[in-house]
């Protein structure tokens, strides 16, 4: 196997969203909207309390390819549903605060979404979803845009803070919790790339795969060895295709099940053609991770790898691999 850790590792310090000044401006869009709820909602709506859920929460944020930074952050009004049985009308109160100057906000069917704009591009979004609490102890979140049937508006059980829980504490070993939300950094990035032109799958249908099938790989001497651990996962979510039938014939599906209410298979509105191109995508990643272990030197290695990765997963020079130490042979445990 090339020694390719560092380039991994380098790869995966270019994407992280952890830049300190990225995450204070995010923090501050955050505060200055809960400010604005706090200011602007009518008096005679129950309180809320706030907390951030999704990548940003669960430490599993990629840098974005278009620059469009966001955050996700739960809003939960101290009422039942039952007060507001029409959700979209608690989420026009909420657009209505938050729609000053600077932002473009729009009502979406799982949030309100609140863009900051600059020469006229989106430059940081916030995503506010709203819930109500319910008494058996989860949540209330509001479906349904503005202009939506009535059908299409109303309110589902979710448990967003136990999602978090699950997904953060996947594994207790910090080395392999390192590992895997490395690796689904690399997932998220490898999708932003190879999907630009859409049909891409959800990203948090990635984390949960990875919650459901990712397996820690280090090499005998405790280096962790990322290349064999996406090598291995990939490998083990194209293992769980099956074939079934479907309104457009019969074709290979992956199932990801959301592991908290509502569940769900968060794979269920990917197209057949969505869905083909998908498990394709994912076959020429397990080769090319193949392939790069097959490879001898790091930078050929790494030329295969950029091509999956993109431009952010450098190729070293050969006078710097040359200088790299030879890492021990691991097998993959397959013919790759």
């Amino acid at each position: 196997m090339p020694a390719v850790q560092k380039q991994f590792e380098e790869f995966h310090a270019a994407i992280k969203l952890d830049n300190d000044d990225e995450k204070a401006t995010l923090r501050e869009k955050r505060k200055v909207l809960i400010d604005a709820l706090e200011a602007n909602l009518d008096k005679d709506l129950p309180g809320f309390e706030t907390f951030n859920q999704g990548s940003y929460a669960m430490n599993t944020g990629v840098v974005p390819l278009d620059g469009n930074y966001d955050i996700d952050v739960g809003v939960i009004f101290d009422c039942n549903q039952n007060k507001y049985p029409d959700p979209v009308a608690l989420k026009k109160k909420v657009r209505d605060a938050v729609n000053t100057h600077g932002r473009t906000v729009l009502i979406r069917r799982p949030c309100v979404t609140v863009n900051y704009m600059r020469n006229d591009e989106p430059e940081y979004h916030v995503d506010l979803v709203i819930y109500t609490k319910r008494e058996d102890g989860l949540l209330a979140i509001g479906k349904g845009r503005e202009n939506s049937a009535q059908e299409f508006r109303f309110w589902e059980a979710a448990d967003p803070k136990k999602l978090t829980e699950l997904i953060s504490t996947a594994f207790t070993d910090d080395k392999d919790l390192a590992q895997y939300r490395r690796c689904i950094r690399y997932m998220k990035r490898w999708r932003d790339v190879q999907f630009r032109n859409g049909g891409a799958p959800l990203s948090i249908a990635l984390t949960i795969a990875a919650k459901q099938w990712f397996k820690p790989r280090f090499e005998p001497s405790g280096k962790p060895a990322d290349l064999l651990a996406l090598f291995d996962w990939v490998s083990a979510v194209l293992n769980q295709f099956q074939g079934e039938v479907t309104d457009e014939g019969y074709h290979e599906r992956l199932k990801v099940y959301l592991p908290v209410t509502p569940g769900g298979d968060l794979m269920e509105l990917m197209t057949k053609l969505q869905m083909e191109t998908f498990q394709e995508k994912l076959e020429a990643l397990r080769d090319a991770l193949g392939e790069a272990f097959d490879e001898d030197l790091p930078e050929d290695a790494c030329k295969v790898l950029k091509k999956q990765f993109g431009d952010d997963f450098k190729v070293p020079e050969k006078a710097e691999t040359a200088k790299a130490a030879v890492a021990p042979v691991i097998s993959t445990g397959n013919s790759a």
